[in-house]
Protein backbone atom coordinates (compact mmCIF):
# COMPACT_ATOMS: atom_id res chain seq x y z
CA UNK A 1 0.00 0.00 0.00
CA UNK A 2 1.14 3.52 -0.79
CA UNK A 3 -0.08 6.32 1.46
CA UNK A 4 0.06 10.09 1.40
CA UNK A 5 -1.35 12.16 4.27
CA UNK A 6 -2.35 15.77 3.74
CA UNK A 7 -4.03 17.43 6.70
CA UNK A 8 -6.92 15.28 7.89
CA UNK A 9 -7.07 13.20 4.69
CA UNK A 10 -5.05 10.18 3.62
CA UNK A 11 -4.81 8.95 0.04
CA UNK A 12 -4.10 5.24 -0.19
CA UNK A 13 -3.13 3.28 -3.27
CA UNK A 14 -3.36 -0.47 -2.97
CA UNK A 15 -1.19 -2.60 -5.23
CA UNK A 16 -2.12 -6.19 -5.89
CA UNK A 17 -0.30 -8.77 -7.95
CA UNK A 18 -2.19 -11.33 -10.05
CA UNK A 19 -0.97 -14.39 -11.93
CA UNK A 20 -2.95 -13.54 -15.09
CA UNK A 21 -5.73 -11.46 -16.57
CA UNK A 22 -7.91 -14.57 -16.26
CA UNK A 23 -7.33 -14.51 -12.50
CA UNK A 24 -8.44 -10.87 -12.39
CA UNK A 25 -11.56 -11.78 -14.39
CA UNK A 26 -12.32 -14.50 -11.86
CA UNK A 27 -12.45 -11.84 -9.16
CA UNK A 28 -13.79 -8.77 -10.97
CA UNK A 29 -15.83 -10.23 -13.83
CA UNK A 30 -15.34 -9.69 -17.54
CA UNK A 31 -14.86 -5.91 -17.26
CA UNK A 32 -11.58 -5.99 -15.35
CA UNK A 33 -11.37 -2.20 -15.34
CA UNK A 34 -14.61 -1.88 -13.35
CA UNK A 35 -13.84 -1.29 -9.66
CA UNK A 36 -15.22 -3.82 -7.16
CA UNK A 37 -16.37 -2.65 -3.73
CA UNK A 38 -17.83 -4.27 -0.62
CA UNK A 39 -20.66 -2.83 1.56
CA UNK A 40 -18.28 -2.13 4.47
CA UNK A 41 -16.13 0.08 2.20
CA UNK A 42 -18.64 2.88 2.88
CA UNK A 43 -17.26 3.05 6.43
CA UNK A 44 -13.78 3.97 5.18
CA UNK A 45 -13.87 5.55 1.73
CA UNK A 46 -14.57 9.17 0.89
CA UNK A 47 -14.57 8.46 -2.83
CA UNK A 48 -15.27 5.40 -4.98
CA UNK A 49 -13.46 5.57 -8.30
CA UNK A 50 -15.34 3.54 -10.89
CA UNK A 51 -12.28 2.30 -12.80
CA UNK A 52 -9.04 0.59 -11.83
CA UNK A 53 -5.71 0.56 -13.65
CA UNK A 54 -3.74 -2.51 -14.61
CA UNK A 55 -0.01 -2.56 -15.32
CA UNK A 56 2.36 -5.29 -16.39
CA UNK A 57 5.68 -5.92 -14.65
CA UNK A 58 8.44 -6.32 -17.20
Amino acid sequence: MLTRVEGDRADIITLSFWDSYAAIEGFAGTDIEQAVYYPEDDDYLLERPTKVLHYEIK
